[in-house]
């Protein structure tokens, strides 16, 4: 008899040392919010008014809790901290005027054990979920989403989601519930998706993260392009740990903006206006050293474009036609004029791309070549962009006819792409380059024209029967 009862006590004593930190069923109250689970996480939903939600929580032990980066100015918690046994918690959040939903997670610990809730509040006027953020443990399994509408709505798993996230039903009238299924997650790593509710008042995105076989931080996107003109971007992070975020000194042109609305999860960022010619690069890099985990995003802004073509003209012997074109409109086109009597400004017509300059170039009657500079600017930016424009001395010129129309360009020994040009005879030309292959509009007898400083070997490949030749204006280099 003795024995048995000694086995009861420990027993009793066991269950008495079992860590809990749970939520008592059926405890929560209020008119302004709703509670939902879904896999691991507890959320808590208010409308855009001012109002309160309390619950019941269950600890086998002395508990604390705190705002995760101490981000909500605007959800207080009635107590922080307590001891073992049930307590009732009051969450109390402002009236949300923004247009944006905003967020807080609550992190309770009890010993060892950890819960997370998370706080969501519902901008004004929006198509109502239960929550925008679902956190699934690897092993997978079943979460819901509950809609409060009164308007037609539709949903759909993103690309990103594809293939491990999968909608089970939806029933329900005025208020619908969404049931999503999620399959195993085998990998090590840490994955997202995003389901896309559709209303007429505009979009609602729930972001599902499940976790790998170790904690992981996930980054939104690795490496993010700026323009050159000023503006904002913003940086996802998706993690089960507490995460600190570490800007270099050097990217002073980048600055993080702590709104109201940005919730624990979510960086906003602005960019200054790059004035320089040259790309400029910054690293986000987003850490928690306690489990050596982090994850860096490469900011790369784009220089200052001036010149949407290339800023190397090249001319024929014979006189020719060049063109450029700029980005966009300049205050001052005057800062185009070369200013040689040799180069005559055409006009400017709109293009595709932005504006476009043409010129007409004199013959040239002299041996050696001739060159120019100028300077293309642009209101705003600090350097402007070098054209230049380079003109071949009178020359040795060949030609040739052929039938085909795909050709290839001949083999030339001894000349540099730069030293030659070919023209195709259909009124397109090249700088000359032995790879090149010409694709003809419609078939037919064309006569292709190559200038080449020095000549001293000409191969053409795989002549085709009627083909001509015509190297009389081949003109032997005088030494």
């Amino acid at each position: 008899m003795k024995r048995d009862f000694l086995l009861i006590g420990i027993l009793l004593l066991l269950a008495s040392c079992r860590p809990e930190l749970d939520i008592v069923d059926n405890s929560f109250r209020s008119t302004a919010a709703t509670l939902s689970e879904s896999g691991e996480t507890i959320s808590v939903l208010f409308n855009s008014d001012s109002g309160s939600a309390s619950l019941d929580l269950n600890a086998s032990g002395s508990w604390t809790a705190e705002f995760v980066n101490g981000r909500a100015y605007w959800c207080t918690l009635s107590q922080l901290e307590g001891k073992r046994g049930v307590v009732t918690l009051t969450f109390t959040v402002q009236s949300n005027g923004e247009y944006d939903e905003r967020s807080a997670s609550v992190l309770f610990t009890c010993g060892k054990l950890q819960r997370t809730i998370v706080v969501t509040q519902k901008q004004r006027d929006a198509l109502l979920l239960s929550g925008d953020r679902v956190e699934m443990s690897a092993d997978g399994g079943s979460f819901t989403i509950d809609v409060q509408s009164n308007i037609d709505f539709s949903h759909r798993i993103e690309e990103d989601g594809s293939g491990w996230i999968r909608t089970v039903s939806t029933k329900g009238l005025n208020k619908s519930t969404v049931t999503f299924s999620v399959d195993q997650n085998f990998s090590l790593d840490r994955r997202s998706g995003t389901v896309t509710f559709t209303g007429t008042t505009g979009t609602e995105v729930v972001h599902v993260y499940q976790r790998g076989e170790v904690p992981t931080i996930v980054i939104s996107d690795e490496e993010v392009s700026l323009p050159a003109e000023e503006g904002t971007f913003r940086v996802e992070v998706a993690s089960n740990l507490a995460v600190e975020m570490q800007m270099p000194e050097s990217c002073t042109w980048l600055r993080e903006l702590q709104t109201k609305t940005i919730s624990t999860q979510s960086y906003l960022f602005s960019f200054e206006r790059n004035h320089s010619r040259s790309p400029r690069v910054c690293e986000l890099i987003f850490r928690n050293d306690s489990f050596s985990k982090a994850d860096t995003v490469f900011i790369v802004q784009q220089d200052a474009e001036i010149l949407r073509s290339s800023g190397e003209l090249y001319a024929s012997n014979r006189g020719d036609t060049l063109s450029f074109v700029t980005a966009e409109q300049i205050d001052r086109p005057d800062l185009f004029q070369f200013d040689f009597p040799w180069i005559h400004l055409l006009g400017v017509e709109a293009d595709t791309e932005g504006l476009r300059y043409q010129y007409r170039v004199d013959p040239n009657p002299e041996k050696d070549a001739r060159e120019v500079r100028g300077t293309v600017s642009r209101p705003g930016f600090d350097e402007p962009e070098l054209i230049t424009v380079c003109q071949f001395g009178q020359q040795p010129v060949f030609s040739y006819s052929v039938l085909q129309q795909e050709v290839k360009a001949p083999e030339i020994n001894g000349v540099s792409n730069s030293a030659a040009m070919i023209f195709w005879g259909d009124g397109t030309r090249d700088l000359y380059d032995s790879e090149l292959v010409h694709q003809y509009a419609q078939a037919g007898l064309h006569t292709i024209r190559i200038e080449a400083i020095s000549v001293p070997f000409c191969l053409i490949q795989s002549p085709e029967d009627g083909m001509r030749y015509d190297f009389t204006k081949m003109r032997r280099n005088q030494p």
